[in-house]
């Protein structure tokens, strides 16, 4: 029962044409979605550090959190919910 829960929380809507905002939404830091912009953008990793003031190492683990929030496996697929949720 627990995985089906954790599954639907993280579950997309087939037809659903609004974006839901959730608790992840209100955590969002300016640097992230900064992050985000940058990334959508097809920055380069070292480009973003220098543009955002981060080393790699903590522009890696950002990217892991955002992908993790998002619920997302690759950049490209933390992009396309991070549109859908309407943070870009």
């Amino acid at each position: 029962m627990e995985l089906f829960e954790a599954c639907w929380r993280q579950a997309t809507p087939v037809f659903g044409s609004e974006a839901q905002e959730t608790e992840d939404d209100l955590d969002l830091s300016a640097t992230d979605r900064a992050l985000l912009h940058l990334l959508h953008a097809g920055l380069k990793d070292e480009t973003t550090c220098r543009q955002l003031g981060l080393s790699e190492r903590t522009l890696r683990r950002r990217i892991t959190d955002l992908t993790a929030r998002l619920g997302a496996t690759s950049r490209f697929q933390a992009g396309a919910q991070a549109v859908r949720r309407g943070w870009l």
